[in-house]
């Protein structure tokens, strides 16, 4: 129900308020300029304590420090990133996540593969488990091939390896764990720990990592998905995990 005001004498703060008003903003713009002049501007940080880079060319500094710090050819890493030489490569990991229906990272694709007497491999069953699960999580779905509770199927296209696919582990793997990552995600570190403790336990098994950069979240994630391609073209599959393991971290 709406209720109309009674009309009454203004009082002392309904007289003056616009005047009142004038003055408060006037003191809190003031306070404002003092205070940017005395307490400089907060800084996002990356992994918690380390200040994040705000441009392209910090970031491409980082990435070439880095390279020469594990001793890769950062020389050609700087010409890879400068002619956006693997841009099509990262793009078209993206176009992959889309399809097989990926819409946030990480996403983990669990292979179960029989393979025949001449070499032929046939993926029996697809498991995917979205998110940073526990180890527990991960062996349900590779060993009884259930996904966890709860979790929405993904609707999208079946997953089909290349020898482009960045492999960690025997590349005839009855087990293979599809990852589709973004190098800024923090769910995608808290992760990390979890597969890298099956690949230990699981030697047999076998990680394929693919690139899944959510741009309007982590601005630059494409950007270092493209360093770890042009590290790939130039120091094989060797420095391109010894580059992303770092730099992911």
């Amino acid at each position: 129900m709406e209720h109309h005001k009674h009309e009454s004498t203004p009082s002392f703060f309904e007289k003056y308020q616009t005047f009142i008003s004038i003055i408060i903003a006037g003191l809190l713009i003031g306070g404002g300029i003092v205070l940017s002049k005395t307490i400089p501007p907060a800084q996002g940080t990356q992994n918690g304590n380390q200040p994040q880079a705000q441009t392209e060319k910090d970031v491409r500094a980082e990435l070439i420090k880095t390279a020469k710090s594990l001793s890769l050819d950062s020389k050609a890493l700087g010409a890879c990133l400068d002619n956006k030489s693997q841009e099509a490569t990262v793009n078209a990991a993206s176009a992959l996540a889309t399809q097989s229906g990926v819409s946030g990272t990480p996403t983990f694709f669990i292979l179960k593969r029989t393979i025949a007497a001449d070499g032929t491999i046939t993926v029996e069953k697809q498991i995917p488990v979205v998110g940073a699960r526990d180890k527990q999580t991960f062996m349900d779905a590779i060993e009884k091939g259930i996904q966890p509770a709860g979790q929405q199927d993904l609707t999208g296209a079946k997953i089909v390896l290349n020898e482009n696919d960045h492999y960690l582990g025997p590349k005839n793997a009855s087990i293979v764990i599809v990852e589709y990552s973004d190098i800024d995600c923090p769910f995608c570190k808290r992760a990390k720990p979890t597969i890298d403790q099956i690949l230990k336990e699981h030697p047999e098994y076998a990680l394929v990592y693919r690139h899944a950069p959510l741009v309007q979240l982590h601005p630059f994630a494409a950007y270092k998905a493209q360093a770890t391609e042009c590290i790939a073209t130039t120091n094989g599959p060797e420095g391109f995990w010894k580059f992303l393991d770092v730099i992911s971290k």
